[in-house]
């Protein structure tokens, strides 16, 4: 069940996992309706439960249970619904549940969970006291492995902590500490929430631009415009990272320009990373800062370029030289999109995904594997980019503006990437150049005595078997690569950082590489 297919959520998990109060703080961060399945139950019997199960036992309660709970479901109330410990122990009440929504299942450690109990012993009908419940997490512990959205949590997190988590397990995250927090949807169809995020808006915006690419105009532009019901005027740019110049930006200017934007209004990309960089610049600049949002279309969009509000376009003299931090107001990611990509559109953002599993999540590695078999499998795709999507956002969080160095770590492969993409005249496409230096990366960690030596080969054969290239070609010149990497824009000091793996899940930043060995690998001598 994709989560924006139905307005009904589902909260399970055992006893005293803090379902219900996380259903209040998700139903205000979505706009829904809280309501606890239990406190419907005991509204119907008219007593609470363990006053019902004592006088009537648990068959009465659990068939009014079943009964409760189908009615809400032939209902499909636009809620966040929580569930009781057993409520989906019937195999009946679990299939109305999937059918109705999602079902995200909550797990606790069982020991701090019976120190909740403990406190209010006897409250409970089906575990009075911690060593009863102990007993019925035992029995019920494959039951709550069973459900495919879960989420673990340590025990020790405040509410405000965990509504959060749950929200990224439905493609929904909030990005703060660069200005105005904002929110990324990612789910097929997301381009349905754009009205409500632009009521949300404070001061509404009285005129839209739509900026797309050639490819993304014909695609998606009406659908746009049907959802948003108007005829929002639409600039269309040339694609690819050849158009991603000054000369983009200026006819992006002359648009804002004819469309009458003021401070206030809301210019909205539609395309891949080309377009969202270029319309993000754009806005940065126009009238000293307008709104932008953004509907990413490509899996490396999603995935990375479209989230984070670094904005910018290309010199000839290398890429992203000229930019700016300017978050948009929202990103809608609409993986329904992905289907009318191109195999190398997706192999160029399955290199971004690898790369944000070597920094913070080594299950995607095993995750990709699997690849080949569900490539045309949305919901699959869906749950890789927002598993993929909230490494980006994590390390954005923990490190807003690049001052700390650990945002540092999203430019694995970057790097030698951004030299071997600009010198093959951009013929080799950004993901194809991200997954040639994060191999570079890998070897020169090695080199380096900083990873162990499977590393790099590890890389290298994920990466192939993704169908992506892994070596700087042969005929780049060496001269030619060693001046684009003078020229990148981690440069500090005279001298290039790099982010380097030391293992999968600890990348490493700011590391400065001797001449001898990057010499080394620019000339393609082994390391």
């Amino acid at each position: 069940m994709t989560p924006l297919a139905s307005p009904t959520l589902f909260l399970y998990g055992p006893p005293a996992t803090g379902k219900s109060t996380c259903a209040q703080n998700l139903a205000v961060a979505l706009a829904k309706t809280a309501i606890d399945l239990d406190t419907l139950i005991e509204q119907r019997l008219g007593m609470t439960i363990p006053q019902a199960v004592e006088r009537f036992g648990q068959q009465h309660f659990r068939d009014t249970e079943t009964a409760v709970l189908r009615d809400l479901c032939n209902r499909k109330p636009n809620a966040i619904v929580a569930l009781g410990g057993g409520a989906l122990l019937r195999e009946e009440n679990r299939q109305m549940a999937e059918a109705c929504g999602p079902v995200i299942c909550l797990h606790t450690p069982p020991e701090i969970l019976a120190k909740r109990v403990e406190r209010k012993a006897g409250s409970r009908p089906f575990s009075k006291n911690a060593d009863g419940l102990l007993k019925l997490l035992e029995e019920r512990r494959e039951h709550y492995e069973s459900f495919t959205l879960s989420i673990r949590l340590s025990g020790e997190q405040m509410p405000q902590e965990v509504w959060p988590k749950v929200m990224a397990q439905l493609g929904r995250f909030i990005v703060s500490g660069m200005g105005t927090p904002y929110p990324v949807l990612i789910a097929p169809d997301a381009i349905r929430e754009l009205p409500r995020i632009l009521e949300r808006l404070d001061p509404k915006p009285a005129h839209l631009l739509l900026v797309g690419d050639s490819n993304t105009v014909p695609l998606y532009a009406d659908r746009v415009r049907q959802v948003l019901g108007n005829d929002v005027p639409v600039v269309t740019i040339p694609a690819g990272e050849e158009n991603k110049t000054l000369a983009t930006v200026n006819r992006l200017w002359e648009a804002m320009g004819e469309a009458h934007l003021e401070r206030n209004d809301l210019v909205i990309a539609l395309g891949g990373g080309v377009t969202g960089d270029l319309t993000g610049f754009a806005a940065s600049a126009w009238l000293r800062g307008i709104r932008w949002l953004n509907l990413p279309t490509t899996l490396l969009a999603m995935v990375d370029a479209g989230i984070g509000g670094k904005t910018g376009a290309d010199l000839p003299s290398g890429k992203n030289l000229i930019g700016a931090f300017h978050p948009p107001c929202a990103v809608l990611a609409d993986t329904t999109t992905l289907a009318t990509l191109s195999e190398r559109d997706i192999r160029c953002g399955l290199a971004e995904t690898l790369k944000h599993a070597v920094i913070g999540d080594p299950g995607l590695l095993e995750m990709l594997n699997h690849f080949g078999e569900q490539r045309s499998d949305i919901d699959w795709l869906t749950r890789l980019v927002i598993r993929s999507a909230g490494v980006k956002i994590r390390t954005i969080l923990e490190d807003p503006f690049e001052r700390t160095g650990r945002r540092a770590a999203l430019n694995l492969g970057h790097t030698v990437g951004h030299a071997v993409e600009a010198a093959s005249g951009f013929s080799i496409a950004h993901g194809e150049a991200v997954a040639i230096g994060t191999v570079a990366a890998a070897r020169l960690a090695v080199r380096l005595k900083h990873a162990p030596a499977e590393l790099a080969e590890t890389l290298t054969q994920a990466l192939q078997q993704l169908g992506l290239p892994t070596e700087i070609p042969a005929e780049m010149d060496a001269e030619t690569l060693h001046a684009y990497l003078l020229r990148d824009k981690k440069k500090a000091v005279g001298k290039v950082r790099f982010a380097l793996p030391f293992a999968v899940g600890d990348v490493k930043t700011g590391i400065i590489i001797p001449e001898q060995d990057l010499h080394d690998l620019l000339e393609r001598k082994q390391l």
